[in-house]
């Protein structure tokens, strides 16, 4: 074996030392920085690439990939406005390259600038119409208006032109699920199967449509298909807890969240859904335990407040339960819903503890 594979870290301290020793010779060769900042970047070294990057587009102001390249890198590093800027200066250079429009719309998409993303995945389809990714991000993008013709139209592209990847079958699968249309769901989940048989999540996909059409019994038969394949993929061993729940199957239900809480223990939700189980059980010490544990890991869930609030307040536990009342209230100060909670149980505990006091 080779040592660069006994440690990747050799090749990425030989590369680096490759590189500045070219630069070192001649300052004005543009090849080694290139790989240089790539190397950075791929190592993770985001500020080293970003200034790599920069000073290759010193020597060479117009080349458009190193303008990508900081583009992309100011990107990986959150900076969103500064990756734009650079994105729209690639694009002065060379109007007719569509990758950085791709990388623009790609950034409207994540600060949910829908409509305008739309807009630059049209023009990078327009300068490359046989590119699958494209329509498939132009699809995801109308999927989040919830535009499902448009979405699956454009995924339809998107398989046309690229028919052996699975993962666009996927994306259509998803609509239909979104549209709460489980048979065609369950159809396109299959045929991402017939192209990639090792795609768990498709399985668990399908367990979830069977489970909301009631076929109970069939869901089963996915999820440990699913787990036959990825044995410590937490969300199978949770949704195949709720549909064991929705079926009856209380018990085992209880066996699966503790397994998806084992295999994920920083997901706030697995512990309130099992906290919820509890509740439903009577069992209200056990669920107590679980929603704190919610919180503990993530102290803003409200749905996790409102549930510990209703759950002491099963309990006979007012005062307890309004402190977690006032603390989801204060959390969305604009949920009528909460507050109205909230100040039924103070007017219920005031007018108890006057009750109190006049019979004393």
């Amino acid at each position: 074996m080779e040592e660069s594979l006994k440690n990747p870290d050799l090749d990425f301290i030989k590369i680096t030392e490759d590189c500045k020793k070219q630069i070192q010779e001649d300052p004005h060769n543009p090849e080694p920085y290139n790989i240089l900042g790539t190397t950075f970047a791929l190592s993770g070294k985001l500020e080293e690439a970003f200034e790599t990057y920069n000073k290759l587009l010193n020597i060479d102001p117009d080349n458009i990939q190193t303008l990508i390249n900081l583009g992309s890198t100011r990107y990986l590093m959150g900076n969103f406005e500064e990756a734009a800027e650079y994105y729209r200066k690639a694009i002065a250079v060379d109007p007719d390259n569509y990758s950085p429009y791709l990388n623009l719309a790609n950034i409207y998409a994540e600060e949910n600038k829908v409509n305008i993303a739309i807009n630059y995945y049209n023009e990078a389809i327009k300068l490359c119409p046989d590119k699958a990714e494209l329509h498939a991000s132009l699809g995801l993008a109308y999927q989040d208006l919830n535009k499902s013709e448009k979405a699956i139209e454009n995924y339809n592209k998107a398989v046309k032109l690229d028919p052996e990847n699975y993962e666009y079958y996927v994306d259509i699968a998803s609509v239909y699920m979104q549209d709460s249309d489980f048979d065609n769901a369950i159809k396109y989940y299959k045929e991402a199967l017939n192209h990639n048989k090792e795609d768990y999540k498709s399985y668990v996909c399908i367990g979830n449509a069977l489970s909301e059409q009631g076929k109970f019994n069939e869901s089963f038969e996915y999820y440990q298909k699913a787990l036959e394949i990825s044995p410590d993929y937490a969300k199978a061993h949770l949704c195949y807890g709720i549909a064991l729940s929705e079926s009856g199957m209380t018990e085992e239900a209880i066996e699966k969240y503790k397994k998806a809480i084992t295999l994920d223990p920083e997901d706030s939700k697995i512990y309130i859904i099992l906290a919820n189980t509890f509740t439903e059980k009577n069992q209200f010490d056990e669920a107590i335990k679980y929603y704190k544990e919610a919180i503990k890991l993530d102290n803003k869930n409200i749905m996790a407040h409102m549930a510990l609030g209703n759950t002491l307040n099963l309990m006979g536990k007012l005062e307890e339960s309004i402190e977690y009342y006032r603390i989801a209230s204060k959390l969305d100060p604009e949920n009528d819903e909460i507050f109205t909670v909230y100040a039924e149980a103070v007017e219920e505990f005031t007018s108890k503890q006057n009750n109190k006091h006049l019979e004393e």
